[in-house]
Order: structure tokens, then sequence, then C-alpha cells
């Protein structure tokens, strides 16, 4: 009797099934006594028992897939097995409400699918991209307003950090004008990166940073944690000023170092001065009192042992020691290591060319003085030892025209006196007589005198080699 075609097909199915395949006919017509496998000795009846059982298992799988497929076909079911299309328990849970199966490449059950599409967005889901358009819009636009101040702040750190300090304050100079114009408040970290760069510069801009301190920060900014630098400097220019006063009253009556140093010391006892300060005081007095050199030395080394950070101050003293010792290699490094500090430091070319000029070479102290005023063309010091270079290399109107800068540009009594004595002496030698009246009667108004050594080159009783290529190479310092 032929085979039913369901039959057919179901055995087919099995065929598909992994694993090993064993007929469904166990034993040959006729003949159900023969063991399947002698060597195991089964019996064929439980085997064929078995294997009933497999079909009636078979049978059931493809009756459940008739029943979740109502509207299949038995040759679209049977493929569907045949292909591994059947579904089976992944374990994985929809992610929206975490209770029924979903497959493996879905997201979403068939319950939560529905219910999106009569709810596809939370109210506020709609509203949060129109939010943050607005918010992005409000900050683009303050920040278009920001941006230049941000940008020339960035331009100013990278010239500090260049050594450029000179530059770096006048690059915050001008954001301080955008800021007062916008009336913006971008908080006190940019003026206190402006009194760092003050304190860099040192002693010469102390008169500047306590102007800029008066103006910026008021008494309850200075008593913030914040501002604990800021407070730190203040007092640092307030013990400078103390100090002064204190040194001038020793100085007034003392005649040597020795009852200077001993009075000095009394009167400053148990008061909160900055140290490097007090040793600056010390050096200072020596040199005017006419100290052995060892003793300027060794108040200078304990302001850098003190201070190590206050190269503006102790670098310029230390070349100006090794000029008086005729050191001139150490003058160089001196001012190179302070040219890596602050590049922009007029000591930096002042002490270069002064080197270079007692060393024999014009030429290199030209370009020292050159390329310090590059930096600064109306510097008084740099533009007084120009004005010496063009006087030995007999250019006498660029030496009058560079003395005339640094006598318009002097800005400490020392340097006006100097700057004074050179531009009327290189009046003297072009016979410009109307400038050296005016000279000699605006120093007499302010109670100074010339240097003794000009009048001797104007009457030939000295060279100018004389006095700048010989001794300490300057003016006798003016009474």
């Amino acid at each position: 009797m032929a085979k039913d075609k369901k039959a057919e097909e179901l055995e087919e199915l099995v065929k598909e099934l992994p694993g090993e395949e064993i007929p469904l006919d166990v034993n040959p017509e006729g003949d159900d006594k023969i063991p399947l496998d002698p060597s195991t000795g089964l019996d064929p009846e439980k085997l064929e028992s078995e294997l009933n059982d497999l079909k009636d298992l078979v049978q059931g799988e493809i009756d459940k897939m008739m029943e979740e497929n109502p509207d299949a076909s038995w040759k679209e079911i049977v493929k569907e097995a045949k292909d591994g299309k059947t579904k089976h328990s992944s374990g994985k849970l929809c992610e929206c409400c975490g209770e029924n199966e979903v497959d493996d490449d879905e997201q979403y059950c068939e319950s939560c699918l529905e219910t999106m599409k009569h709810y596809p967005f939370s109210w506020w889901k709609l509203i949060a991209p129109i939010v943050a358009i607005i918010l992005l819009i409000l900050a683009f636009s303050y920040f278009a307003i920001s941006f230049s101040v941000f940008k020339e702040t960035v331009s100013a750190n990278k010239l500090a950090k260049a050594g450029k300090l000179n530059s770096a304050l006048a690059a915050y100079d001008s954001i301080n004008t955008e800021i007062k114009v916008t009336d913006d408040n971008f908080g006190g970290r940019y003026l206190r990166y402006q009194v760092d760069l003050y304190e860099k510069i040192g002693i010469d801009k102390y008169e500047d940073l306590s102007e800029f301190i008066e103006k910026y920060f008021t008494e309850s900014d200075l008593a913030k944690s914040k501002n604990k630098s800021v407070k730190e400097a203040k007092n640092k220019i307030d013990s400078y000023q103390k100090l002064y006063d204190c040194f001038n009253d020793v100085y007034n009556v003392s005649m040597t170092y020795d009852e200077f140093e001993e009075a000095f010391d009394e009167k400053i006892k148990g008061k909160d001065f900055d140290q490097a300060q007090i040793y600056y005081y010390k050096y200072y007095a020596a040199n005017v009192l006419g100290e052995d050199i060892s003793i300027m030395r060794e108040n200078v080394e304990k302001i850098k042992e003190v201070d190590p950070d206050n190269k503006s101050l102790y670098l310029p003293l230390l070349a100006e020691i090794s000029l008086n010792e005729q050191k001139y290699d150490d003058m160089l490094s001196y001012a190179n290591e302070l040219s890596e500090f602050n590049c922009e430091s007029p000591y930096v070319y002042l002490y270069k060319s002064v080197a270079y000029r007692f060393k024999g070479d014009l030429t290199k102290a030209a370009k020292a003085c050159n390329d310090g005023l590059e930096v600064n063309p109306s510097d008084s010091l740099i533009n007084y030892q120009m004005g010496i270079i063009n006087l030995l290399m007999d250019k006498p109107k660029e030496a009058l025209a560079n003395a005339q800068t640094a006598y318009e540009s002097a800005d400490t009594a020392n340097a006006y006196i100097s700057a004074a004595s050179l531009f009327y002496l290189c009046a003297g030698l072009q016979e410009d007589n109307e400038t050296m009246d005016a000279i000699d009667e605006e120093l007499s108004y302010y109670g100074f005198t010339l240097a003794t050594e000009v009048e001797k080159v104007l009457t030939d009783e000295m060279t100018i080699e004389d006095i700048f290529t010989s001794g300490k190479g300057d003016f006798t310092w003016a009474q």
C-alpha cells in the first residue's frame, strides 16, 4: 500500500533534521524478528515503539505550528521548518515593557509596538529639541560677544609663556579696555594673571602694580582666599615703600656700610618686611657707600637664596657686579639667563651691549642695542648705550638722536643725570649751543650738575674712549 502523502512529507522533514539519519522502516518487509544491530541485542519492537514516539513528537510540533499559523498551507509549514525559521525562545525581553520576549534581532514586542503607534512621543520629548536649539542660539550669541576677549586672553598668555612679559601686559591692557566698554564681568582670573606679570617684571613695575591693584581690587576682594596672591603682591609693595623710608633714615646718618647695616638691622627688627628686599637695600647701601664688592655680591646671593624666583631683581645685580669685576663673559651669561625669564627686559640688552663694548666688539654691542630698541624704541637705558656706541663708531649725529631720546625718557635720577651729560656732550660736539643751554638750565632747576668728564672731552683733556672703554666705562656719578 502506497504511503500517505503527508507521511511522505513528514518522513522528508525528518530527513532534514540534524543528526544521523535513521530509517523509519527498521526491518525488511515481512521480517520483524531480526534485530536492527545484532551486536546490541535490541528488541526491534521496542526500537519501533521509540521511533513512533519520535514521530509523535514531530507531529506535535507540526500541529503547534499549524495552530500558530492557521492560514498557512502544509507546504509552507514544512518549508519553514526546513529553513529553520520557526521561532524559538531567545530569552531577550522587550526594551520597552521588559516583560514580553522578543527575537534576537528585535527590540520591542508586538504589544509595545502597537502602543507606540498611538503615542509615539512624550510631550517633553517634543519640546526638548526646541529648548536645545534655543539654548544653543543663546550660547552662540554669548560666545560671539565674548570671543574676542577669550581670544586676546589666549594670545596674552602665549606671550607670557614666551617670556615677553611687557607685550603680555600690553595685550591684557587692551582686554581691560574692551571689558570696560562692554561692561561685562569676566571674573578675576585674568586680573590675577596681570598681577603675576607685574610681579615677574619686578621693582620697576611696582608703581604700576600698586595702581592696578587699587583700581581693580577692593579691600573685601583682597580678603578673599582666591585673591591671596594679589594680597601678597600688595604686601610686597607696602614692604618695599616702608623699607625705603627706613633706608633713607639710616643712610642719611651713616658714614660707612658697617654703621648703616647695624642701624638698619636695628630699625627693622621685629617688623614683617620682605627678606629679599632687605638684602636689596643692603646691596644698594654697600654700592653707594663704596663698600667692597664682595659685600655687594654676598647680599645679592642672599636675595637669590631667599627668593630664587625673583630673577628680575638678582640677575641684573649680578651682571652689574660682574661688570665691576670686569668679568664680561659672566655678564653675558647673566644677561642670557634673564632673557629666558623675560626677553623684553632692557637689562638683557644693556648688559650684553656693555659686555661686548668692553670686549672690543662694537658690532655685537650695536646689535644688542638694536635688538633692545626693537622691543622698546624709546627705552632710556638702551638709547643711552646706543648713543655711546655711535660716539665710539664716530657717528655723532646718530649719537645725538639716541642721547636726546634717553634724556627725554629717563625715569630715575641717575638715568636722567647720565643721559643729560651724554646729550650735552653730543650737542657740544655738534656745536649746538641752544641745546646745551637748555640742558644746563634744566639741570640747574633740579639742582643737578653735569658729569665732570663732559667738559674735559670738549676741551680735549680726555677722549671719548677714555670714558667709555676703560674703568667702569661710564661717566663718574654726578653730584
